[in-house]
């Protein structure tokens, strides 16, 4: 190859690289909901007292052939009339997060499931309970089944063909299958360790991994104190961003304001999910801050240098294209 083949493609690419550094990132503006609506919550205990997640979700241990019941109630906060359908459906937990499945699509737990009726007539401003009722067939395999029970209201479609607009609000069920009592609730907090974000700001990380038998929300609070001049820090509130299903981990992340020194700092995290409460602690120092324009400046030094070299590597083909065609003039002149 060439070298002049080299040149060319050379400067394409720092062209490219320039345009990728200096993007800018997207902006997602919230949704607003509107007043009013249908709404839908728990009204039994929860089975085992202390578990947070248990006073908003149908969270249960059942073994292969029992079953329960739990009563929900379901409220009409708009100024219409509305038919609501209630029904249960599939779910399931990806990388933490509750993920629901499309439309009525129905797994092993949602098919256990029953209501008393399929469609409740509520006035405007009125509320009614149903009974919700989890059969677990005797040969159910162990492990942890979610699903949800929805209520559903809907428009008519403005014209044949067009869209029909559906709204829902649902309650999630997690349900472990299971001989014996309840599983126990557990979790740990990996080492803390300190660095930065993007725009500089000191950030706090740990990982937390479930190692009991039961799906956990976890939050809790950070504190800094023992820093620069006996500076104390906090509390900083924590909330971890994924539910964590039994044998699943998460980082758990806290960022802090610009403003706080570098360091070192002794940092105390704690962290619970009802009754199971956990503490890690280590001496932290945050890495220094860049230079303010260091990335742009070093964007800068790149490009002078590429095309330097791309310059240089221009000028050696020249001189070797010349140095190739001077034996050719010299023996013409020969002649």
């Amino acid at each position: 190859m060439r070298i002049r083949d080299l040149a060319v493609p050379l400067l394409a690419g720092m062209l490219v690289c320039a345009g990728t550094a200096l993007a800018a990132e997207p902006h997602n503006p919230a949704a607003r909901a509107g007043p009013g609506g249908i709404g839908v919550r728990l009204l039994s205990p929860p089975a085992v007292a202390g578990d947070p997640l248990g006073r908003s979700y149908v969270v249960e241990r059942l073994a292969p052939g029992k079953s329960v019941r739990r009563r929900i109630e379901i409220r009409n906060s708009t100024l219409s009339s509305a038919a609501v359908s209630v029904y249960p459906a599939a779910a399931d937990l990806r990388r933490g997060a509750f993920a629901f499945a499309d439309g009525r699509s129905q797994n092993e737990l949602s098919r256990w499931t029953s209501l008393d009726r399929e469609v409740l007539r509520l006035r405007p401003g009125g509320a009614t309970f149903e009974t919700v009722t989890i059969r677990v067939p005797k040969d159910a395999s162990p492990g942890v089944r979610y699903a949800v029970i929805w209520a559903e209201i809907s428009a008519p479609a403005a014209a044949v063909g067009s869209v029909k607009l559906v709204n829902r609000v649902g309650i999630r069920m997690y349900i472990s299958v299971g001989p014996g009592g309840a599983p126990r609730s557990n979790f740990a907090i990996g080492p803390l360790s300190a660095g930065r974000t993007a725009s500089g700001a000191p950030l706090v990380v740990a990982n937390v991994r479930n190692n009991g038998g039961r799906t956990l929300e976890i939050g809790g609070n950070l504190t800094l104190v023992h820093g620069p001049a006996g500076l104390r820090a906090g509390p900083f509130p924590v909330t971890l961003g994924a539910t964590l299903a039994p044998g699943g981990s998460e980082p758990v992340s806290v960022r802090l304001d610009r403003r706080l020194p570098q360091g070192p700092w002794r940092a105390r995290l704690r962290l619970g999910s009802g009754l199971v409460q956990r503490e890690a602690a280590a001496t932290i120092t945050f890495p220094q801050v860049a230079p303010a324009g260091s990335h742009h400046r070093t964007l800068a030094i790149l490009l002078v240098v590429l095309l330097a070299v791309a310059a240089a590597l221009l000028l050696l083909s020249r001189r070797s294209r010349q140095l190739s065609a001077a034996p050719h003039r010299r023996a013409r002149v020969r002649r």
